[in-house]
């Protein structure tokens, strides 16, 4: 599975200190930050066929059959799933669900200099990713960025709120730098779980990678990093 090795890595800002690290009680804003952390996509984790080619499973008598082949096509319990499709072939879908946990209050000590006051306002500047390493052998597809309360892991929870989208990234391509593609309150959402700096929260990358028969079947890693700027103001 995609694991973000689990997404995909932020970095959001908290540098405009005094003397040895200490928020400057003079400077009303400051930026806040967060160590990059990187999500791998690695496809040995899919434990799909040694086939280069995805082979074809006859659905014709059965739908059903895709769900009982599909432990032929693909060994990873959960993230893997068949579907019957209009040539009565079995098509594979492979469920990718990488995530990051982020908890300001721990990870950035400077924040314990404020005693727990209330962040006024956060204003994320800028959401971009890069790509540093890519050995995959086919593209992969668009893949949907999340932010979510501590306990939620999955895109597809309830919890999940989209807040942008990185396109499909070519096959063995990597990025110095890109923005994500952001939804219409993607930086209002996000600034919200990072305003609650007491509270972890999560960052989860999700996407479907949909094989038929004759494709090629994917191979590789890809690691790429989230990076996040944003503006605090006490």
């Amino acid at each position: 599975m995609f694991q973000l090795s689990r997404f995909a890595a932020l970095a959001v800002g908290l540098t405009l200190v005094s003397g040895c690290g200490l928020i400057d009680p003079d400077i009303a804003d400051f930026d806040l930050s967060l160590p990059e952390k990187e999500i791998v996509v690695d496809t040995s984790t899919w434990q799909l066929t040694d086939d280069a080619t995805m082979p074809a499973i006859d659905c014709t008598e059965s739908a059903g059959i895709c769900s009982l082949g599909i432990t032929e096509l693909c060994g990873a319990d959960g993230i893997c799933f068949g579907t019957c499709n209009e040539a009565k072939t079995c098509d594979v879908k492979v469920l990718v669900n990488l995530w990051h946990s982020f908890d300001l209050a721990r990870e950035k000590p400077e924040l314990q200099e404020i005693e727990g006051q209330p962040l006024v306002s956060i204003t994320v500047n800028s959401i971009a990713y890069k790509v540093t390493e890519n050995t995959m052998n086919v593209a992969t597809p668009e893949m949907t960025v999340y932010v979510a309360p501590e306990g939620v892991m999955s895109p597809g929870d309830p919890g999940a709120e989209a807040i942008g989208t990185l396109p499909p990234i070519p096959a063995g391509t990597t990025i110095e730098g890109q923005d994500v593609v952001l939804t219409e309150n993607g930086r209002e959402r996000l600034a919200a779980y990072m305003k609650s700096y007491s509270q972890p929260f999560n960052i989860i990358v999700g996407t479907d990678v949909d094989i038929q028969a004759g494709d090629e079947v994917p191979t590789g890693t890809l690691t790429a990093v989230v990076m996040v700027t944003a503006v605090a103001g006490i």
